[in-house]
């Protein structure tokens, strides 16, 4: 095995209501265990480097930072209440979404209040108070299935060459084949997801992002709109999707989107998985709370990485592709390289008629009537059955 992935523990204050334990024996994994809670030691100026769970941290000032830790603290105590100082409104605001961001396990929270404090009509402090949604005693139940649940879908992957990029596909794969999106679901934790197999999209980026960090494999989720006003992903709503990092780079990765199209073909659901910022905002717009990394590499797209990328469009080229994706068992489908090459594309082999001959070469097909699909905006063509 060339890369296997470990499940490795956090540092935990020993009365924390979240001492999350899993253990987990697989074919790729070793015997692992995690303890999500309290990643970061000391409250700190300096840079903070990267770990698997604390993108957003890493973007924020020291004052944010404090109270991102303060935050985190009094979650995962249960402390109803923290006497924040000078610290203000939206400097909170920004640590407690930037926490949540960065660990959907702690999920028992949903919102706080800013109190400010008078006397004499004059204010002398300021607290948040925290709303949990449950007990300590209910956490600690919710986390056994949560810790079943994710010994079940590890145990059921197919991490193929044991790599960090099959792994994050197997992920992704299990998620789209095995749940569903359920807009009517209020539960937006991991848990609709992870246990219950159905949710939205913040179910879907949370659980992806907990199943990818207990793989230890650096994960976040990010916020936005989607943007396309038809078809599958028309949406007016708020959303949500992941940003994972693999060998140094980053990529977005949106499960919910990649689950909404995988209906209409077999292929459709790779246009979300671990592609750049320019691809992303086709159908995307950003409203993240901390700036996002660069995501410019397009190394892992998944058709360039399949060989069914054509730069240049000929006939050749695009017979070959053709032919890849039937050997890989796929629902024939090419993906050009450029709008120009697109262009060309569908003018030779639709208005001349030159996808009959490509066929004949490519699958050995004659049929006399074809049906296609043109998505003009992932510059892929699609041949139907």
């Amino acid at each position: 095995m060339s890369n296997c992935h470990h499940i490795h523990s956090h540092n935990q204050h020993k009365n924390n209501v979240f001492s999350f334990k899993i253990s987990k024996l697989h074919r790729i994994l070793l015997i692992a265990i995690i303890l999500l809670a309290l990643p970061h030691n000391a409250f700190t100026q300096t840079q903070t480097p990267l770990t698997i769970d604390n993108y957003s941290f890493t973007q924020l000032n020291p004052t944010e930072q404090i109270a991102y830790q303060a935050i985190e603290d009094c979650i995962t105590h249960l402390t109803p209440s923290w006497d924040c100082g000078s610290i203000t409104q939206d400097t909170i605001q920004k640590a407690y979404d930037s926490l949540l961001l960065d660990h959907p396990e702690y999920y028992w929270t949903d919102s706080y209040t800013y109190v400010t404090s008078y006397i004499n009509n004059v204010i002398s402090g300021h607290r948040v108070e925290f709303s949990y949604t449950m007990t300590a005693n209910q956490i600690s139940r919710t986390n056994s299935e949560i810790t079943q649940a994710l010994y079940d879908i590890v145990d059921s992957l197919d991490l193929g060459d044991g790599s960090t990029y099959s792994t994050v596909k197997a992920v992704y794969d299990y998620l789209i084949n095995t749940c569903t999106y359920d807009e009517l679901n209020l539960d937006q934790s991991l848990y609709s997801v992870m246990v219950n197999h159905s949710g939205v999209c913040a179910s879907f980026a949370k659980a992806f992002e907990f199943i990818l960090q207990c793989l230890q494999i650096p994960s976040t989720t990010i916020t936005g709109k989607l943007t396309q006003t038809q078809g599958p992903l028309s949406t007016t709503l708020g959303h949500a999707w992941n940003l994972v990092y693999i060998d140094g780079l980053w990529y977005h990765v949106d499960v919910t989107s990649g689950l909404a199209v995988s209906s209409s073909y077999d292929l459709a659901r790779y246009r979300f998985l671990l592609i750049p910022t320019s691809e992303i905002l086709k159908t995307h717009q950003i409203q993240n709370p901390v700036p996002i990394p660069d995501c410019s590499s397009t190394s892992l797209d998944f058709f360039k990485l399949n060989n069914l990328y054509v730069p240049t469009y000929n006939r050749s080229s695009f017979a070959n592709a053709l032919a890849q994706a039937a050997t890989l068992g796929y629902q024939p489908t090419v993906k050009l390289g450029s709008h120009a090459a697109f262009a060309n594309a569908v003018d030779d082999l639709f208005n001349n008629s030159g996808i009959f001959p490509v066929l004949k070469d490519a699958l050995g097909l004659t049929p006399t009537t074809l049906s296609y699909l043109l998505d003009d905006s992932n510059l892929t063509i699609i041949i139907l059955p």
